[in-house]
């Protein structure tokens, strides 16, 4: 194995080691300063953890277990197309008898979005391309689908209660029937309310000020009929805002009463994405902590970290380059040449046919008669020679070259930068040093020779072509008479 690499990769160890630790005595610092929040931030992980997976788990259970109001839904949605199809003018429809009728508040949204007729008076006139865009194209979308659809659990958007909506489009596509239908009373609702879960946090935690959860408009979900703003506070909005866009938490920190109160913004993404409020972002209030203090203790303790992890990561360096230089070095290499393998060998290869990189020649090189020198005089002196013709291949090729054994007694070259005539000059080369070289070998009436073939790579080559000419000129070369070269010919067959 070349020494050379296991140098260099130590060098890179022992490199990045340096860095590290210079790395480590900043980066300590702030450690020093997490370690001071650590049992506050463990509470507020543990908090969003659990409001997280209750808004998820309510969400799988409307999912899953609600199929029978979703059905009904669906029929009394067809009832109503019908009752379209006889009489198309919706301003005279008794809405307070269809909700008598269904238990459901029955909405009729048109063309463009807006709600023109409901047995929930307040929504009237709601404009959900002005107030809410992606719903707005949402509604499009389904109007266009002609097939009812259903949200699993959405909040109605003036009161704040929790509902269940469907929509059906009518059959000409002008209009959405929406149905909404009341779930805070339902058994679903109250075992998995995940209010309940916000509560117990907030009476649990007393870093905890509030925990609130908002839907894409920032309205508050639930919890109306507390002291809690019904939206969320225009200060705070666009941190809000980034994190809902972006998918990504977001934190607000301002000084309140003497102390520092962070606002945390975690996004939350429904499986389902469908309705106002399946994305959402829930909003923890915190109290910070003191930190000062407890950072004059640990004043000495950055220089110690520093001399020893420097210490300890150059010395694990140097015997890791140890264990691991050798596997490296033989997942590329011929274990008896010291060649490129293979692989690696057409990885290159491949890279270099990519990146046009000059005028490229390949070179198939095939020892002749090399079955007699194992049978003759044993695997043991066969290894020997194959390594001294490694040896001769990998000199003779000169400058620019890239050299492997691919199989038993087969070694390939790729050449780049250079003319056909200089290959041919290399190749007289490597016969003329291979029949000295192998010339002690007659006295055993053993005549090794090698025989190589030699194609110029064209614009359209891979090097799977590559290969098919180079052997094709090979197989020319052994036709002949053996121990000589071939250069390959488009007529060649």
């Amino acid at each position: 194995m070349d020494k050379g690499f296991r140098y260099k990769l130590t060098g890179i160890l022992i490199s990045f080691t340096l860095i590290l630790s210079l790395i480590i005595i900043v980066a300590d610092y702030l450690k020093l300063k997490k370690s001071v929040k650590e049992s506050l931030e463990t509470q507020i992980q543990l908090a969003e953890d659990e409001i997280i997976t209750s808004l998820s788990t309510i969400d799988k259970v409307y999912n899953v277990l609600d199929v029978e109001r979703a059905e009904s839904m669906k029929e009394f949605s067809e009832e109503l197309v019908k009752q379209y199809e006889r009489n198309p003018n919706f301003s005279t429809w008794d809405y307070k008898a269809l909700k008598e009728q269904s238990g459901m508040d029955v909405f009729i949204i048109n063309s463009d979005n807006v709600v023109i007729e409901s047995s929930y008076e307040a929504d009237i006139g709601l404009d959900f391309k002005s107030c809410c865009k992606n719903f707005g194209k949402l509604l499009d979308k389904r109007r266009e689908s002609g097939l009812f659809t259903h949200d699993d659990l959405d909040i109605q958007q003036l009161s704040g209660e929790f509902k269940k909506f469907s929509y059906m489009p009518t059959p000409d596509k002008k209009y959405i029937i929406e149905l909404s239908y009341f779930l805070e009373d339902k058994l679903v609702f109250k075992e998995f309310n995940f209010l309940d879960t916000m509560h117990r946090l907030e009476k649990e935690n007393d870093s905890i000020l509030s925990i609130n959860v908002y839907n894409a408009l920032g309205i508050l979900l639930g919890d109306w009929d507390s002291e809690k703003e019904r939206e969320i506070n225009s200060s705070r909005k666009e941190v809000f805002t980034e994190a809902f866009t972006e998918f990504q938490i977001k934190e607000l920190s301002v000084e309140e009463n003497g102390q520092i109160l962070t606002y945390r913004y975690i996004p939350y993404k429904n499986d389902k994405e469908d309705g106002i409020s399946t994305n959402r972002v829930v909003e923890i209030a915190y109290y910070d902590l003191p930190f000062a203090n407890v950072l004059t203790s640990y004043r000495n303790q950055f220089i110690f970290q520093m001399i020893a992890i420097t210490l300890v990561t150059i010395i694990l360096s140097i015997i890791l380059a140890r264990m691991i230089s050798r596997p490296i070095h033989l997942a590329f290499h011929d274990v008896l040449t010291g060649l490129k393998n293979r692989a690696a060998f057409e990885d290159t290869a491949v890279e270099w046919l990519n990146r046009k990189k000059g005028t490229l020649q390949f070179m198939i090189i095939d020892l002749d008669n090399f079955k007699l020198v194992n049978d003759s005089l044993g695997h043991g002196e066969g290894d020997k020679l194959l390594v001294r013709v490694a040896t001769i291949i990998n000199k003779e090729s000169g400058e620019g070259h890239l050299a492997a054994r691919i199989g038993g007694d087969e070694f390939v070259v790729l050449f780049s930068n250079i003319t056909t005539e200089k290959v041919v000059e290399r190749a007289d080369n490597m016969l003329q040093v291979m029949r000295e070289s192998f010339s002690y070998l007659r006295d055993n009436e053993i005549n090794l020779s090698i025989s190589i073939g030699v194609a110029k790579a064209e614009e359209e080559d891979t090097i799977h072509s590559l290969y098919h000419k180079a052997d094709l000129a090979l197989y020319q070369s052994k036709k002949k008479g053996k121990d000589q070269y071939s250069i390959y010919s488009p007529n060649e067959k």
